[in-house]
């Protein structure tokens, strides 16, 4: 690359270069070397994108969505232990996605990352099954995430108005998470400037949840029956996923269920990645949002987690409970019937904004896989609209399809943590491929950013892989015995059919299948036009 003269040269006008050559910002110039044009507005800042993944795990929403399902498959002691655990390991699993991250920030990042760590070997295959895989599991969180949202407004329409018949319909639960998700694609489709404010509205809501867990609920558990002893919350333990008269999933095995609860919360941390081709400086700064909100997401959950779990004052009641999510059971107890109509109320708004990022980052996977041809009808949902500069046919693509998965609510009372698992397994698997490339095939050829994890990246890449690995098996066991139709977990069915759905589609015979013509990544802007450009940094003009 060479360098314009600093002196003279530097202060040619902008108009005589804009007349010869393309200009690129530092960030656009980075970008056209992996491949891409500047496409995305690109004014989000490092507060946007860190707020893509905190929010993304929510953990004001996150603790209590599953709250009913850990408290019987494992009580206060199971969930204290396997948040703070799964949390730790998911901070590991940032640090590696961040210094992949920091190298090739782009929309979609991950399964570009596993074609240029794959080379011209194993770059296509790679990047066509983390594509596939990432987009499944985006696709999968986001009705997982609304469905919980919906039980708690359905909860706090059940303490306002017991024995009405209609809210414990499957096809009424599935309404209002169709039209909850309708609401999180709004901020994704009109403009920059809306995205940025919903942002700012989602953290606010996030931290009136967070006062409300750390001072009102310490007050009332003083004014009612006081708080659970430390053996009550440490000591704990409770096995309730055995429906029937025989003990078939023994006390272990239970624990080893409740793992779901953290890891529902803990992933999603390519949301950041998502946004890279609209943020500034996003070399650095997409990499700093995927740790930071990992962690200050972790270092704020856990005290909050205690205090809700030395705030229980009739655990029996909460197992007992009927609600569409027995959170609801927990604050009746705690607030009265007003409070928790009242939280409740707020949790489906914070939710709501949870799934609004969820959204985001499954729209970016479809426009940037678009992009590159992998999915049918390419052509269509790659389009960016031509004010905004906003994918809204992908959205409508990730709103269809999350409304069809949500179906599954009305015939199955597992359904929910079915697509949960389905979810964190299916984008786990997808972050699997990138992590293990980069320390195989492309060990030689991966060159670090100036941020990077030096001589921690390996112990932490054998970490994550071992975690990931152990957690895929995990989410496929059942979750309730004894096993019927009803209590059946499909995560494996949903599994197998996007194994089915990325191997086949790779191998298919005559010319149909991926192997045939994909290639990885298409370019959008050619090395001819990169060459013929400057690059502006700062009062700094420098000829590419």
């Amino acid at each position: 690359m060479e360098k314009a003269p600093e002196a003279a040269d530097n202060k040619l006008s902008l108009s005589r270069w804009q007349a010869t050559l393309n200009i690129f910002t530092q960030d656009e110039y980075q970008l056209a070397q992996l491949g891409y044009k500047q496409e995305f507005f690109r004014g989000l800042g490092l507060f946007e994108n860190w707020a893509a993944t905190f929010t993304s795990m929510n953990f004001a929403s996150g603790i209590p969505v599953l709250f009913g399902f850990v408290m019987y498959t494992g009580g206060p002691t199971a969930a204290f232990a396997n948040w703070t655990m799964i949390g730790g390991l998911s901070f590991v699993v940032s640090l590696s996605m961040a210094e992949i991250a920091a190298a090739l920030p782009t929309a979609g990042g991950i399964y570009y990352w596993s074609y240029r760590l794959g080379g011209s070997k194993w770059g296509p295959f790679l990047s066509w099954m983390t594509g596939w895989w990432n987009w499944a599991g985006w696709i999968c969180v986001v009705p997982g995430v609304q469905q919980g949202s919906t039980n708690f407004l359905i909860s706090a329409l059940e303490i306002q108005y017991p024995d009405t018949e209609v809210l414990t319909k499957g096809w009424f639960a599935w309404l209002l998470t169709s039209i909850g998700m309708f609401f999180a694609m709004a901020p994704n489709v009109i403009t920059q400037k809306v995205l940025q404010w919903y942002f700012r509205f989602a953290i606010v809501i996030f931290h009136v949840l967070v006062v409300m867990y750390w001072i009102w609920l310490p007050i009332k558990a003083v004014q009612t029956g006081g708080f659970q002893s430390g053996s009550g919350v440490f000591k704990h333990f409770y096995n309730g996923i055995n429906l029937g008269e025989e003990k078939q999933a023994s006390d272990a095995y239970c624990w080893i269920i409740s793992i779901l609860f953290g890891a529902w919360v803990f992933y999603g941390y390519d949301a950041s990645v998502h946004l890279a081709e609209e943020t500034y400086e996003a070399s650095e700064v997409v990499a700093k949002g995927m740790w930071m909100s990992t962690l200050s997401a972790w270092l704020m959950s856990v005290p909050t987690l205690i205090i809700i779990l030395f705030c229980i004052q009739d655990f029996d009641g909460i197992i007992a409970g009927t609600y569409a999510n027995n959170w609801a059971a927990y604050l009746v107890q705690l607030v009265g019937p007003n409070g928790a109509v009242a939280i409740l109320s707020l949790l489906w708004i914070d939710s709501t904004c949870a799934t609004a990022s969820c959204f985001m980052s499954a729209q970016r996977v479809t426009y940037a896989i678009s992009r590159d041809g992998i999915l049918p009808g390419s052509k269509y949902f790659r389009r960016l609209s031509k004010k905004s500069h906003m994918p809204i046919h992908a959205a409508w693509l990730v709103l269809g399809m999350s409304v069809v998965i949500t179906t599954a609510v009305i015939g199955s009372v597992v359904a929910f943590s079915a697509i949960t698992a389905a979810a964190t397994i299916a984008t786990n698997v997808s972050y699997l491929f990138p992590i293990l490339a980069r320390h195989t095939v492309g060990r030689h050829s991966f060159e670090p950013a100036k941020w990077n994890l030096g001589r921690y990246t390996i112990p932490c890449a054998i970490i994550s892989g071992l975690y990931i690995s152990f957690l895929c098996v995990v989410l496929l066991l059942p979750q309730l015995y004894p096993v019927t139709g009803e209590t059946l977990n499909y995560a494996p069915i949903m599994i197998g059919g996007i194994s089915l759905v990325s191997l086949v589609g790779w191998v298919a015979p005559f010319g149909y299948g991926g192997r045939h013509w994909f290639r990885g990544p298409q370019r959008t802007i050619s090395e001819e036009d990169i060459a013929a450009g400057i690059v502006i940094e700062g009062e700094v003009v420098r000829k590419v």
